[in-house]
C-alpha cells in the first residue's frame, strides 16, 4: 500500500471487547491495517472523520459528550480500517462509566494485532492534559506509530500557529513528534495528513 485513496467508506460494526472486533482481510488473506483515532470529547473527531471520507455524516456526531463508549470501525477502499475510539474527558457521566474508557481503551491499542498507527487529536487552542499524554504514551509504549493532529487551527492567526503547536507537543513530551495542522471548515490539513498516514502504513509493509 502506498496511497490512501478515499474512494469509499463504510461502517462496519461498534464493539466494546475484543471478542466483538470485526476481523477484516483482504482478498489475500491479509488482516487490513487499522488506524485508531483518539482524542478529547469535543475535539473534532467525527469531523474529522467524516471529512477524510468525503462522506457527511457517515460518522454520527453526539451532542453529549462521553456519551458514545464504543469503538467504532469503518471500512475504507477495502484497503484500511479506521477506528474511531470513545473521547475522553466528559465530566458529566458517572464515574463508572469514566472508569470504562481506560481499560478499554489500553486492551484494543496494546493488544490489537492489525492497529498499524494512532491519530491523537488535540484542539490547538487548549494545551494537554494527563488523559492526553495517557492516550499517546499507550500508543508509543506499545510500539505504535503516533500521530498527531491539531484541530481547529482556523481559530488561530497563522502567526500563532506554530507557538502554539510547540507547546501542545512540548505539553505531551513527545520531543519532536511533527503535528498535521488540520480544519476541517476550511479545508486544511486533509492532503497532509492522508500523505502522513499513507507513509506510515507503506513503512510497515
Amino acid at each position: 500500500m502506498s496511497r490512501i485513496d478515499f474512494r469509499s467508506a463504510r461502517f462496519v460494526t461498534s464493539a466494546a471487547k475484543a471478542g466483538q472486533y470485526p476481523t477484516l482481510r483482504d482478498d489475500g488473506g491479509k488482516l487490513l491495517p487499522e488506524i485508531a483515532v483518539a482524542g478529547r470529547s469535543n475535539v473534532g473527531k467525527s469531523s474529522l472523520l467524516n471529512h477524510l471520507f468525503g462522506v457527511k455524516g457517515l460518522v454520527k456526531t453526539s451532542g453529549t459528550p462521553g456519551k458514545t463508549q464504543l469503538l467504532n470501525f469503518f471500512n475504507v477502499d477495502d484497503q484500511i480500517v479506521f477506528v474511531d475510539l470513545p473521547g475522553y474527558g466528559f465530566a458529566n457521566v458517572p464515574v463508572a462509566v469514566r472508569k470504562t474508557w481506560g481499560p478499554m481503551v489500553q486492551d484494543y491499542v496494546e493488544g490489537r494485532e492489525a492497529l498499524k498507527a494512532v491519530l491523537v487529536l488535540c484542539d490547538i487552542r487548549r494545551i494537554p492534559n494527563e488523559e492526553d499524554r495517557q492516550m499517546a504514551h499507550w500508543a508509543i509504549d506499545a510500539g505504535v506509530p503516533l500521530v498527531l493532529v491539531l484541530t481547529k487551527v482556523d481559530k488561530l492567526s497563522r502567526g500563532q500557529r506554530q507557538g502554539q503547536a510547540k507547546k501542545v507537543i512540548s505539553a505531551l513530551e513527545l520531543g519532536d513528534t511533527p503535528a498535521v495542522m488540520y480544519s476541517v471548515t476550511k479545508n486544511v490539513g486533509r492532503k497532509e495528513l492522508t500523505a502522513v498516514l499513507s507513509r506510515t502504513l507503506y513503512a510497515q509493509d
